[in-house]
């Protein structure tokens, strides 16, 4: 069976029996016509044979996966973020912002290439730029670049600006679980450490979620494979 998580920018395919989740770029996957038995994502829609929510994903993934009764997940890709929260483990949000998020990953990665940013030893300080959306981030971005500042300062000042609004969007939890694209970025995980207890999850949680579905169709699929899991 073919799994597939289909972001904005990047696709996340596992088939069984393979060691290693792959990184596709989605520009591919819509391109191809390659076939889906479980999807999430608006990529995947068409082409599987079951298709679950991206929310749904995400949230199904989380369960299987924390085993904390509360606890929240926020899931920061290149278009949008995506936040599921439980109590009791029961979900008491899901939530999905596309404005407030728009294209910050896709930003970020850019801007990185752009730049020639190696964010592992970007040095993350106490400023920050209050931007709504990567779109205006990067206009301050070339404004402060063409006003002769450092790129790998205006780009850390941008990073830590991210930060702050996805504690934000959270609901600023003491622990927040992070799923996503995210997860690779060590600047942008040092400066949400500064706000709160940090669990990177990696990039295979909605993944975990599909796994769990066809497994309620099929318990013989048995548990979560190590390839899923994060880490």
């Amino acid at each position: 069976m073919i799994f597939c998580d289909a972001g904005s920018s990047w696709c996340k395919v596992w088939e069984t029996g393979e060691e290693a989740v792959r990184i596709v770029p989605t520009r591919e996957m819509a391109a191809g016509s390659s076939r889906l038995d479980w999807g999430t994502g608006h990529t995947a829609r068409g082409r599987s044979a079951h298709f679950e929510n991206d929310l749904i994903s995400l949230s199904r993934g989380a369960l299987a996966l924390v085993r904390d009764d509360d606890f929240t997940v926020l899931d920061l890709g290149s278009r949008d973020a995506k936040l599921v929260s439980f109590a009791g483990r029961r979900p008491v949000r899901l939530d999905w912002s596309v404005g407030c998020a728009a294209a910050t990953g896709a930003t970020l990665e850019m801007i990185g290439h752009f730049y020639r940013v190696d964010f592992a030893s970007l040095a993350v300080g106490d400023e920050w730029t209050p931007v709504t959306c990567g779109t205006y981030a990067l206009e301050r971005i070339m404004d402060a670049f063409a006003a002769g500042e450092r790129a790998e300062q205006a780009v850390a000042r941008f990073v830590h600006g991210l930060a702050r609004n996805a504690f934000d969007f959270a609901g600023r939890p003491a622990t927040l679980h992070l799923s996503g694209g995210f997860t690779s970025n060590p600047a942008f995980l040092t400066a949400l450490g500064r706000y709160c207890r940090v669990v990177p999850m990696g990039r295979t949680v909605p993944l975990v979620g599909l796994w769990a579905f066809a497994a309620d169709e099929d318990p013989e699929l048995g548990p979560v494979p190590a390839a899923l899991r994060p880490g």
